[in-house]
């Protein structure tokens, strides 16, 4: 499991950032699709508070859904990992759970609370969501605050608008330094995209 982190911090600026790599999109049904939408490399912008891996690295892979951690832990020190938020308007709960996570980076725990939230049988209702916080030792009543007031409404939506100027018409979706990989594909094809993008010099 995660360390949970008590110390508060704001969120830092976002940075534009050129992708000129493999991307990753795990959507089946739409992989001609998307592949004609990427085939250039991707440029998006990044928040630091919600990537785990050193700016440096060689090779950021972007994601609106998770990516297996061990990835990480295999290429510590030369791959990135950035989080984009694209809540589908078919799941009523996402879009609350987005907003709810860009409190918690504000807070300096989004990775622990993104976590939370993809447990099996997460609830997204307000209270689950504030409770979410609570077991990150976040104080409760300045986290409702934040959701109540949809304080991170702006950054969801400017995520929303790059992912479908990407040509991104769904979750789950990686970037791996900007181009496309697709499909529901095993960890192999993570590593053979991520070794593709090193033996290029991370361009």
């Amino acid at each position: 499991m995660p360390r949970h982190y008590r110390r508060l911090w704001p969120v830092a600026p976002a940075s534009p950032a050129p992708f000129l790599l493999p991307a990753l999109l795990v959507v089946p049904l739409l992989l001609v699709l998307t592949v004609a939408c990427l085939a250039e490399p991707a440029r998006v912008t990044i928040d630091p508070a919600l990537t785990r891996g050193p700016a440096g690295a060689p090779v950021t892979i972007v994601r609106t859904q998770p990516v297996l951690d061990q990835l990480l832990k295999e290429y510590r020190g030369k791959v990135r990992l950035v989080f984009k938020n694209f809540p589908l308007a078919s799941h009523p709960g996402a879009r609350p759970a987005a907003e709810a996570a860009r409190c918690a980076a504000a807070r300096g725990v989004f990775w622990e609370y993104h976590d939370l939230l993809y447990l099996p049988g997460t609830d997204f209702s307000r209270e689950a969501l504030i409770g979410y916080a609570g077991r990150l030792a976040l104080d409760r009543e300045a986290f409702a605050a934040c959701l109540d007031a949809r304080q991170f409404r702006d950054e969801i939506d400017a995520d929303v608008r790059e992912g479908r100027a990407l040509g991104i018409p769904g979750t789950p979706t990686f970037l791996i330094n900007g181009k496309p990989l697709v499909g529901a594909l095993p960890i192999e094809a993570f590593r053979e995209a991520i070794a593709e993008a090193l033996q290029s010099g991370g361009k």
